[in-house]
């Protein structure tokens, strides 16, 4: 019986992603995005192979800062957030980094969960700084779910791919201790699949299992601006989160999607590592502004002329293939709505 109740926690990741998801062509524009990012640090304590922020030098060729959110730029966000017309879908705290580098964020999701903008709030975090101290704090705070990043099952595997020691006991003494106190946050504890054997997939089942609401081993995504790195490692999978990869000329992340990132300006996705999809800046605009404003209407309209060539990070997006909405064959009708929209200002 056991047995038959831990089963039930495998998942495919789509299983979270694509629980009721609206046709989008039928709405854009939206008055309100469906899911904002926050990103409160794009520091990292791990330097994973298949990630951008752990290649430092990759970065510092595409010129990204390192930065992290104050509490009190937070504070401004969420409060700008409440100005739209609904509440959220998704407030997602995480984009680039490792969100418990910043040590304010159990007050930031206490904040946000009082304020009561989003329908759920996550987060998402490769583990290694839990504590039972700080797990009380994230549950305490009001936190719907946390994503668990687990890179390997063995401290020899983290060395190897994250390049950081860690005591792999503890860690999942760690993650043990959170799933107890849980309360109605949920844990979704996943590892990416870059060649693991079967008995590693069988390792992260018997470990992880017992100590999480759901799991799933999860294909390497590949990133935005794919030309300038292979984040898959060379490993071209076929499927990612249990859906098939499509190419698609319309991404649908600008019509519905903001991620601010954590230098404060604002992108339009949350895999733009490089922040090259650029339209704000959310320490000196109102975000409701920049979600109505000129630049984000020029680049939907770049979008569904099928010239996003024009931005790097759009140009040869890999992850374009595993966005789930499909727009391509509305692209004309949905401009024509944006425009009718921007004429009744």
């Amino acid at each position: 019986m056991k047995e038959k109740q831990n089963e039930a926690k495998k998942i495919e990741a789509k299983d979270l992603r694509c629980q009721d998801r609206q046709k989008l062509e039928k709405i854009i524009p939206l008055s309100t995005p469906y899911v904002v990012y926050i990103d409160p640090t794009n520091l990292c304590n791990f330097k994973c192979s298949f990630c951008p922020t752990g290649d430092p030098k990759l970065l510092k060729e595409v010129g990204r800062p390192h930065a992290s959110i104050n509490l009190e730029l937070f504070k401004k966000i969420i409060d700008d957030i409440s100005q739209f017309d609904e509440k959220l879908k998704l407030l997602s705290l995480y984009k680039d980094g490792e969100p418990l580098l910043n040590h304010e964020l159990p007050q930031m999701i206490k904040y946000a969960k009082h304020a009561n903008i989003a329908e759920k709030i996550w987060t998402k975090t490769n583990g290694s700084l839990l504590s039972p101290t700080l797990n009380t704090q994230l549950i305490d705070a009001g936190l719907d779910m946390i994503h668990i990043s687990v890179e390997s099952v063995s401290s020899d595997g983290y060395m190897n791919i994250a390049n950081v020691k860690i005591d792999y006991d503890a860690f999942k003494a760690n993650i043990q201790d959170f799933y107890e106190k849980r309360g109605d946050c949920k844990v979704y504890i996943k590892i990416i699949d870059c060649n693991l054997s079967m008995s590693e997939k069988e390792r992260f089942f018997d470990d992880f299992q017992p100590i999480a609401d759901f799991v799933s081993i999860e294909n390497l995504m590949g990133w935005s601006y794919s030309s300038i790195k292979d984040f898959t490692l060379g490993i071209q999978s076929d499927t990612y989160d249990g859906l098939p990869l499509i190419q698609k000329k319309v991404c649908a992340y600008p019509f519905y999607v903001l991620a601010i990132n954590a230098d404060a300006s604002i992108s339009l996705c949350g895999n733009d590592w490089a922040y090259e999809t650029i339209v704000g800046n959310v320490a000196s605009e109102s975000l409701k502004d920049i979600w109505k404003g000129e630049k984000l209407y020029q680049f939907r309209k770049m979008m569904l002329e099928n010239r996003r060539y024009e931005n790097k990070a759009c140009a040869d997006c890999y992850y374009l293939q595993i966005v789930p909405d499909n727009i391509d064959d509305y692209a004309d009708d949905i401009l024509s709505n944006i425009e009718e929209a921007r004429c009744l200002k």
